[in-house]
Order: C-alpha cells, then sequence, then structure tokens
C-alpha cells in the first residue's frame, strides 16, 4: 500500500510540474485528488488494512495529499505569473494610449438648454408633463372641442383603453406640449410664466421635413393688462440671442383654436441671410426664395382657455407660444433633413 501512495506522490508531482497552462493543471487535480482520483481511491482502502497498519498508512495518504494540494496551489500561481510576464513584455509602456471616445451633446440638447437658458433670463420656469395624455387637456382645455376641424390636422395617435375606465379615444400620445397650460393654469395663480418643452407624436409619415415623434416647446405668461406688444417683444428678444442680433423677425396673422387673435413668427432665412438669393446668384430653395422662414405659432391666450381652468379674463390676460425644438436645431446648425436628429451614427453628432 505504501509502495502505491509514494507512486500516485511520484506521478502526480510530475504531471503538475509539465503542466503548461491552467486547464491541464486542472485535468492533472481531477485524476489524482478528484472523486474519481487515483489517491481517492487509495484513501478508501484503508479501512481494509489491518488495524495495526492504518494509523501509519493513513498518515502516508494525508502527507501526500497536502503535498500535492500545495503543488497545485504553487504551480497556480507560477502559472499565473508567468501570463502576466508575458502580457507585460508585449505591452510598449512609452506608446501613446488611444485616447477614448467621449461624449458629444446632441444638437436637440444644446438647443433645448440654450432656449431654457434664455427665457429663465426672462423670468420663465420650466415645466414638465406627461407624454401620455388625455382629451381634456390635449383638446378640449384648448379650446377645441371634439367636433372642431383643427383637430384633423393633428394626427393624433390614440391608445387602446379596453378594460380600463377610460372611454375610447379619451386617451392619447399629446400631440402638442400646450397640454400643459390648462394643467398648470388649474393649479397655479397668476401672474406666472413658464416654459415647457418635451416630446409629441404625430400620425406623420417620416420624410426630410416631418417625423411621427419631435420636440416642441411651449411658453405662456399670464399676468394682467398684457398684449400683442409683450408677445412681440419677447418673441424678437428670444429669436435675436438665439440666431443672433442681425436677425430679422416678422410676425402674420393667422388663426389658432387657442389664442385670439393668433399670429405666425418668421425669421430672416439662416441661409440666404434673408436676401433670397445665394451668393453664387442662384435663388434660395431653403427659404424658398421669399427670404423668411417660419419658426413658431403664437398669439394672446383665448378667453375660453382661461374660462376653462378658473382665470378671470376680464381681470388676467396672457400669451402663449410654441415652436419645435427639432426645426431650431435644423435652423441654427443649417441641416436639410430632420432624420439627421434621430440618426444613431456618431460622425453625425461629431460636427456639432
Amino acid at each position: 500500500m505504501e509502495d502505491e501512495l509514494i507512486n500516485i506522490k511520484t506521478t502526480a508531482l510530475s504531471f503538475i510540474w509539465e503542466a503548461e497552462d491552467k486547464k491541464s493543471l486542472e485535468e492533472t487535480k481531477l485524476q489524482f485528488l478528484g472523486r474519481s482520483g487515483k489517491l481517492t481511491l487509495a484513501m478508501k482502502e484503508l479501512p481494509k488494512l489491518p488495524i495495526e497498519r492504518r494509523t501509519e498508512v493513513g498518515r502516508l495518504a494525508n502527507e501526500i495529499k497536502i503535498t500535492i494540494e500545495n503543488a497545485l496551489e504553487q504551480k497556480q500561481l507560477d502559472l499565473t505569473s508567468e501570463k502576466t510576464s508575458k502580457i507585460k513584455q508585449s505591452i510598449d509602456v512609452t506608446a501613446p494610449g488611444i485616447e477614448p471616445k467621449i461624449g458629444h451633446m446632441h444638437p436637440i440638447s444644446q438647443v433645448l438648454h440654450e432656449t431654457i437658458e434664455i427665457f429663465k433670463s426672462l423670468g420663465f420656469q420650466v415645466a414638465d408633463g406627461p407624454e401620455i395624455e388625455t382629451d381634456h387637456y390635449n383638446f378640449e382645455v384648448l379650446n377645441i372641442p371634439k367636433d372642431h376641424p383643427s383637430r384633423d390636422t393633428q394626427q393624433t395617435l390614440f391608445l387602446d383603453t379596453t378594460d380600463t375606465l377610460y372611454s375610447p379615444g379619451e386617451m392619447l400620445l399629446r400631440t402638442q406640449t400646450s397640454n400643459m397650460q390648462g394643467r398648470i393654469m388649474e393649479k397655479t395663480k397668476p401672474p406666472f410664466r413658464v416654459l415647457v418643452p418635451g416630446k409629441v407624436f404625430r400620425y406623420e409619415e417620416v420624410d426630410a421635413s416631418h417625423g411621427f415623434e419631435f420636440w416642441q416647446v411651449e411658453g405662456f405668461m399670464v399676468d394682467k393688462n398684457l398684449s400683442m406688444s409683450n408677445l412681440f417683444a419677447t418673441l424678437d428678444y428670444f429669436f435675436k440671442q438665439f440666431f443672433g442680433r442681425d436677425t430679422k423677425v416678422k410676425f402674420v396673422c393667422h388663426n389658432f383654436p387657442f389664442v385670439e387673435p393668433g399670429a405666425e413668427a418668421y425669421i430672416s432665412c439662416v441661409v440666404c441671410k434673408g436676401k433670397a438669393r445665394l451668393p453664387d446668384g442662384q435663388g434660395c430653395s431653403f427659404c424658398k426664395r421669399t427670404g423668411w422662414v417660419e419658426i413658431l405659432g403664437a398669439g394672446m391666450i383665448h378667453p375660453n382657455v382661461l374660462r376653462a381652468v378658473g382665470i378671470n379674463p376680464d381681470i388676467w390676460s396672457g400669451f402663449a407660444f410654441g415652436t419645435g425644438l427639432s426645426r431650431m436645431a435644423t435652423l441654427k446648425f443649417g441641416m436639410d433633413d430632420l432624420r439627421l436628429l434621430t440618426n444613431p451614427d456618431l460622425r453625425i453628432l461629431e460636427q456639432f
């Protein structure tokens, strides 16, 4: 029995010293110390020995087991050290490293932060709201009843309300950030100035100038004795801060259900600088040779909207305006395709 144990020890140590990697070392361990290993099976034979020999042979078996375990542990350390040494030898620590790519702020985020900063300087507070909205706040509070023709232009995405407390057509993805007018004015006593940026959704076919998901920013102010002059002055200041002091601004009458009177704002074309012609003499297609680009809709908040949220229009008045941040970004950076804003190619973002 002793000769068998010594032979197992000699063979095991030989295999351990010759092991070239951790896999072969693990195989050696299983071969001698595993459940069916040679040393394990030999030690199971100890109870069959005469009583007077068991103690001596058992002590020898345990010493051999400890010797093999120590040899395995040392070889494991040697293999790890050898691998680390090879890695160090293969790395030139004096060579310049690879510069990691640093994240870049998205054009929409840049426009959003700049817009917020400008309006904060005018005393506006920023608010956020739900993208899943009710028909009540998205339309009815804004003086757009269910039979109003302007609903057809919104191209609304309605949610399935089966097995819910809501009626069909009651829940939707908001089509405009104007939905926050009712929510805020119901809970806030005037005077106040609010800016609401966020995503909106419409059933649009995606092309160079349209998307089904895009960013808007809504602004509104309620106070005593406000007029269109206050609205025009606010927007004129914003445009010149955002696009540059040389930017020209004009307003044209327009109809929106939630304002009266209403207007559309135009700025001088950012491509041809309002000249309607390019330096090569060709007509500017960006502004369709007009020299002007539509930028937002605005107007005095309709008295019906104020009444719907419990504000007396005989005492208080307000103005509101809304524009697309996506459009602001394309104008700011001279893009010709809205789809660039949702393209995940980092080479596009690195240009801004």
